[in-house]
């Protein structure tokens, strides 16, 4: 087998034409006109010019973001990609030097190109002047600047269509470009990536795991035609590296100092990931429960979303980043932070509803089918509802500036009542009768739980919960309705409706013998202050039912309520059908 290493997606790689421009510039002769290319421009950063006067630059200007925008949109939409080295007179060829802070420019531009393209830049000093190397890879779909496309043509931007660009470039790569070819041939798989994989298969698939490397190959998808070579998606799983993508640390409190790292060069992803899952393995403590007539064994980040989170780091990122996927395990938590932003219109505020769409299917197909990760669509729901389970909060999902996509599990000891409770819910059908269905994996009972456990929510509506469930209003009602469809182990509803007036919104909150198997808490002002914040007025039948207390009760809290809300009565009685308190105006 070849000791052959490989970096990362996009090929070419420009490594040569770079080297050879830096050092014609470092010569001091260099002819911009000979050394741009269908690859290679340069450009000295805009607003730095007083008639002959070269002006300090700022950090930050938007100004040189834009002009630099525009160059990397256009080389995104060029076969390959390109790269811009930033301080360079492009009619001389001398050394301005490049002011722009790299993390904000990288950040800007992703913005920029409406979250499409993930630069990597890098600086280089030459002859004493930092220049910055902007290395663009092509696009998976074509990239408007200002409402314009333009595409590289020998060394300059010239206007194309976006009709032109999908007929020609994107017609195929833009459906994956995981599957474009590589530079890998089968000779080049290494021993240790093919025990790898044969292992991982051997669990699930023992027929498929003995094929010969080539069928074996070609039924995950990772081969490229009849060539002999791999796919980039073989590539990217099978081909040694010289540097790492995973960086794994464990540390055994915040702040304290790692214990375990794993951040191995000249190893495959498949062996990467082996050395990761051996390491968290041995740090993920785990609790035993009694559940029924069996035992099961809860861990304080549960396997599943453990194991998702940090496969989304791997399958979801932007391969054309040569950082690593960073995982830190810290105690009970775990933050897996993945290079580059979200893909297409996916957003942290839809990443639960969304439609799924992988960067890279044929990556995503094979690593499905070696069983490392869940199937499609349903990893983030099943990380939300396993956390609540077991008493912890929904994972933080976030896009930072850098841009990398961060994700963050809370673990902890399993909350034993909790865990039961959620696993003795099931729904009932129209008879009442009990159904197979189980709240188990049920993304839209988990969250409404977890909202209605916390008392300053604990009523729930479709206006309050439709951001949480990430649905419209509508659609939100629709799921409320279902999920008061659950029952628990003894047998009463799960959700119970609050009386509200026929022409008002509908609006349910735990029932008591919930309440009572959840362990929740009571906390009747706050509950109360929420709706009727919500709301807008508050009924004595109301608040019987947020907090659970009896009418007389409820009367002599209310008027404690509306006197600190500065809430006025439907009418002087202060009773009758349909009396209740409400802001005044």
């Amino acid at each position: 087998m070849s000791d052959r290493g490989f970096s990362f997606l996009p090929p070419p790689s420009h490594d040569a034409e770079i080297e050879c421009v830096l050092a014609a510039l470092a010569a001091g002769d260099a002819d911009p006109d000979a050394l741009e290319t269908q690859v290679i421009d340069l450009k000295e950063e805009a607003g730095r010019r007083s008639g002959s006067s070269i002006l300090p630059g700022e950090p930050r200007s938007d100004i040189v973001a834009k002009q630099l925008a525009a160059e990397a949109a256009c080389f995104a939409n060029t076969r390959g990609g390109g790269v811009i080295i930033v301080g360079v007179d492009d009619a001389t060829g001398d050394l301005i030097g490049a002011a722009s802070d790299v993390n904000w420019l990288r950040t800007r531009l992703y913005q920029l190109t409406d979250r499409k393209v993930t630069v990597d830049i890098h600086e280089v000093e030459v002859s004493g002047v930092r220049l910055l190397v902007i290395a663009v890879p092509q696009a998976v779909e074509p990239v408007p600047f200002e409402r314009r496309f333009q595409h590289r043509r020998g060394a300059s931007c010239v206007p194309v269509t976006s009709t032109e660009l999908l007929q020609g470039l994107f017609a195929d790569a833009a459906a994956d470009p995981s599957h474009r070819e590589s530079r890998m041939t089968l000779r080049d798989v290494s021993d240790g990536a093919v025990a790898s994989l044969r292992r991982r298969l051997a669990a699930s698939d023992h027929k498929k795991s003995s094929l010969d490397l080539r069928d074996l190959l070609a039924r995950l998808g990772l081969l490229y035609g009849d060539s002999g070579s791999l796919n980039l998606a073989g590539e990217i799983l099978l081909g040694q590296r010289s540097s790492p993508a995973l960086d794994y640390t464990h540390r055994p409190v915040p702040g304290g100092p790692s214990d375990v790292r794993v951040h191995q060069p000249g190893l495959s992803l498949l062996e990467e990931l082996d050395l990761v899952e051996d390491a968290y393995t041995h740090h993920n403590p785990s609790r035993e429960l009694t559940m029924g007539l069996g035992i099961v064994r809860v861990h304080a980040i549960p396997e599943r979303s453990l194991r998702e989170a940090i496969l989304n780091g791997v399958c979801h990122r932007d391969w054309n980043q040569s950082d690593p996927t960073v995982i830190e395990h810290i105690g009970n938590e775990l933050r897996v932070t993945s290079p580059g932003g979200f893909i297409g219109d996916v957003v942290a505020e839809n990443i639960i509803t969304h439609p799924s769409q992988p960067r890279y299917r044929t990556l995503m197909s094979a690593v499905r089918q070696l069983g490392l990760a869940e199937q499609e669509g349903v990893g983030v729901d099943r990380m939300v509802a396993d956390l609540i389970r077991i008493g912890s909060d929904p994972p933080l999902i976030e896009l930072t500036e850098r841009p990398a996509v961060r994700v963050v599990l809370h673990g902890r000891s399993v909350d034993a009542s909790r865990y039961q409770f959620f696993a003795g819910l099931r729904m009932t059908t129209a008879d009442s009768a009990p159904s197979p269905e189980t709240a188990g994996d049920d993304v839209d009972v988990a969250l409404l739980v977890w909202r209605a456990l916390n008392p300053a929510t604990a009523f729930l509506t479709a206006e309050s919960c439709a951001p949480l469930l990430q649905r419209s209003p509508a659609d939100a009602t629709q799921a409320l309705r279902r999920v008061a469809g659950y029952r628990t182990s003894r047998k009463p509803p799960l959700l119970s409706p609050i009386p509200v007036p026929s022409s008002a919104p509908p609006a349910w909150c735990l029932s008591r013998s919930a309440r009572r198997d959840l362990g929740a808490r009571a906390a009747r002002h706050a509950a109360a202050t929420a709706w009727v914040r919500e709301r807008k007025r508050i009924s004595s039948a109301e608040y019987e039912a947020i907090a659970l207390v009896s009418q007389p009760t409820a009367n002599t809290h209310l008027r404690a309520l509306a006197e600190t809300e500065g809430l006025i009565p439907s009418r002087p009685s202060g009773r009758g059908p349909g009396f209740h308190y409400h802001y005044p105006g």
